[in-house]
Formats: structure tokens, sequence, C-alpha cells
């Protein structure tokens, strides 16, 4: 295999320039059923070492162009010295995928090859992160393989994740494993036809600048030229996105899981230069799949060790068809995530926060530190126009002017189970102006941080 194939153009892109060292590069395909006709080069597949901003990372990048990129014995043999080494020396592992699937040509020890990846990658779940960059093919049981990395990442137009091969399928159904699609360009045309796949590799490299090393290490931190107590002018909780961009250090918001198609934000952010995680329900409705990508992502950063910020307006659940079915199972998954996560977490309620909703997003009885509302926040039981008619129904029907009581039991409703009685009780630490979300969030973490 030459230096000027795919495999090693994508890791030039991606490691620092020099850096790479390369592992088992003499090794070929060796067939023990069927002919493989000459040797393959590399096995298909480069593997090794490197670095990424100084910081190391074992790699395996996969050459479409030697035998489509299949899995073989030698060269899952390879993938999984590299997963070896990075277990042994707690550095994350980088999957750069272009493989069209199975070897047939090496039958029983290819199938056996990917039950061996499956377990490298299960045994270093929650270990180390793992990165998987899908360029082209991703077919058959390596998008297993692509399933099981921390972060699934594709080049936009030309990634194809797959387990059955087209012929094969009935119907095309939706592929949301992936965590990103790279947005188009605004001209809508592409410069050259390597755009996206640089794009994509400078995407990873920024997305593993937020990441620590392994379990035992920290995610890196950097200087902050931001001011701590900066005021910020965001007051719509319906934009999430806005908010969390301003309460984070300048420049320092990255979203992760884009493509899942979920009405939720997740993603890395910097707070005085320390990385935080972030969590928000972009509906006022949590769907199953808003609930399913933020406990995954939950569970990521309680793996890593990585504060969690989440930002709360939810005012119920999903009523669409068919969310009763999936619903239940995928709000206990959120509930749990919260309720193991150890981290340092906060929470920030900027719209709605009512009922079995609030109770499943990261609130001080699933164990985070700090939950703070704006002070426009409506946090209750439930809305107050049916609490009251359901409190005081009899009184309702005897009273002379109807909507006179109604106006006085609401507003004492609200001083009782509304973001008042929150307040009196504790279950809200302190209720902010919006302006002052940045600097909030940041003191409680910096207390939360202090060695």
């Amino acid at each position: 295999m030459t230096n000027n194939t795919s495999a090693y153009r994508r890791l030039g892109l991606i490691l620092d320039a020099g850096s790479f060292m390369e592992l088992g590069e003499s090794i070929t395909a060796r067939s023990t059923d069927f002919s493989c006709g000459a040797k393959a080069p590399s096995d298909g597949v480069v593997t090794g070492f490197g670095t990424i901003n100084g910081r190391p990372v074992y790699v395996y990048s996969q050459d479409a162009a030697v035998m489509g990129g299949s899995i073989g014995e030698m060269h899952a043999k390879k993938i999984l010295r590299a997963y070896k080494m990075a277990m042994k020396t707690s550095t994350p592992i980088l999957a750069l995928i272009d493989c069209s699937g199975l070897r047939l040509e090496e039958g029983a020890d290819a199938l056996h090859a990917y039950g061996k990846i499956y377990r490298a990658q299960s045994d270093a779940r929650g270990v180390v992160p793992q990165i998987a960059a899908v360029f082209g093919n991703c077919g058959g049981g390596m998008a297993v393989a692509a399933g099981m990395a921390d972060f699934v990442l594709t080049e936009e137009g030309k990634a194809r994740i797959f387990v059955n091969a087209p012929a094969a399928r009935q119907y095309d159904g939706a592929r949301n494993v992936i965590d990103k699609f790279l947005k188009e360009d605004p001209a809508g045309e592409v410069a050259d036809e390597n755009a996206s796949e640089e794009s994509l590799c400078a995407y990873i490299r920024e997305l593993y600048g937020y990441l620590p090393l392994s379990c035992d290490d920290y995610a890196p931190e950097e200087d902050c030229g931001d001011d701590l107590n900066r005021l910020v002018s965001c007051t719509d909780a319906s934009d999430p996105e806005d908010i969390l961009m301003q309460i984070a250090d300048e420049g320092t918001y990255l979203e992760v899981g884009a493509a899942k198609k979920a009405a939720a934000l997740t993603g890395f952010m910097r707070l005085d230069g320390k990385v935080v995680g972030f969590a928000a329900n972009k509906d006022e409705k949590l769907d199953t799949a808003a609930c399913e990508k933020m406990a995954d992502f939950v569970d990521f950063c309680t793996a890593f060790d990585i504060p969690l910020l989440t930002l709360t307006n939810a005012s119920g659940f999903s009523q669409a068809k068919g969310e009763e079915e999936t619903l239940p199972k995928a709000a206990a998954y959120l509930a749990g995530a919260f309720a193991y996560a150890e981290m340092p977490k906060v929470n920030l309620i900027t719209g709605k926060a009512m009922g079995a909703a609030f109770s499943v997003m990261n609130n001080k009885a699933l164990g985070t530190e700090f939950v703070f509302a704006w002070n426009t926040a409506q946090v209750q039981v439930m809305p107050e126009d049916q609490a009251v008619k359901i409190l005081y129904e009899a009184d309702l029907e005897k009273a002379e002017d109807k909507m006179a009581l109604m106006e006085e039991k609401k507003a004492d409703y609200l001083s009782k189970a509304g973001l008042p009685g929150f307040l009196a009780r504790g279950y809200v630490d302190k209720a902010i102006d919006p302006a002052e979300s940045r600097k909030t969030v940041l003191a409680a973490f910096e207390m939360l941080l202090a060695e």
C-alpha cells in the first residue's frame, strides 16, 4: 500500500504532521478457504499510533482499494493489536472506516474475526474513548462495529452504513446511529471532491480536543480569555443552542449527535477553560428519541467523569402516535442515567419544568448538585388552570364569579406549587435573571470542580 492511498491521506489530515508510527505494515492476508489472488498490501488496513494536537491516539484506517477494505483474519488481527495497545496505554482509539464487510474468501476465519473485534470494543467501552468515522461503505458486521463506538461520524454524501447488502434489503430505513452529518456548503457547491473529507477530519481533531484520554484522565483544559462574569442576552427558552453558546467560553461550543433526528442537543463546551458536557431538550414535550439521545450522552459523560450542564424546558411527555409504547422505557433510561451519574451536574431551568417530565430531567431528587431557574420559568407540578379545576372543582361550581375565584386560586396555587414553592422547599436553589446565566452556571461548576 503506497502512502498516496485514501487510508494514508485521511491519517495525514487528522494526525499531527510527522507523528504517525505504522504498525504491521508488512502483514498480508492469508486465505484458508478460497483463493484471494495476489497478496493484499497491509491486508487493506493501516494501523499504528500518532498524536492529535500533541495528545496520543491509536488509529486504524481501512482502504477500499484493497479487497474493498473487507474484514479478514489478518486485517482484524491488526485492528485487535491497536485495541490491545490502546487499552494497555490508556489511549483513545480512532477508526477510519471504508469497508465493504466480511471477506468471503476467508470464510469462518473472517466471521470469527468480527466477534473478536466486538469483544475488544466491549472491553474498551467506558475505559478509553472510541471514535468511528465512516468515509465510504460500512457494511455488514462492520456497521455493528461502528455502532459500538462512542461517536459515529460520517462523510456527507459518501458514507453508507448498512447491515444488509443493498440487493438483500426490502426497504431503506432511516439510519440514525450516526452522530454527525456534515452540513452542506452554504453556496450549495463544493470546491473540490475532497472538501467534505477534509471537513470531517477537521471535526475529528476538534472533537478530540474535548475528550479525556481514558476514564482515569481529565479532559484537557485551555486558557480562558473570556469574561467570567459576562452577561448574556438570551431570553428565548425555545432556543437552547443560542443559550448554550452564550453560556460557553467564546468559540468553544461543539455539538455531537446532530444527525440522530432527535429533539435534543448534546455536546461539549468549555467554562473557564474546563470541558463541560451539555444536554438540552429542544421541544417542550419529551419524546423517545430525545430521552434516548440525552441518556446515551449522559452515560458517556459518566464513564469519563465529564461535568454536565442540562437545560430544562419540558412541559410534559409527547402525545404523538406510538410514543406510549416506547416512551416509558426511554424516560426511565434517562432518569436512571442521571441518577447513576456521579460527576458534577448543574441544571438550568429556562422555560417550563412540569410534572413527571421535570422528574426525569436532572433534578435534585436524581442527584444533581445545583438547580437554577430563570425568574421567568414555570416550575410546577402541572399547569395552574388544570390544577385549580381539580383542586377546587366544588368551589368553582358554587361560585357566583367563577373567573375571579379561578384567578385567586391560580395565584395561590402558584405561590405554593409554582417556582416560589420549589424555592421555599430547596428543590430549586435560586431564581436568576436570564442575563446572569453564564456567571451563575460558571460559579457553580467552579465550586464543584475546586481541587
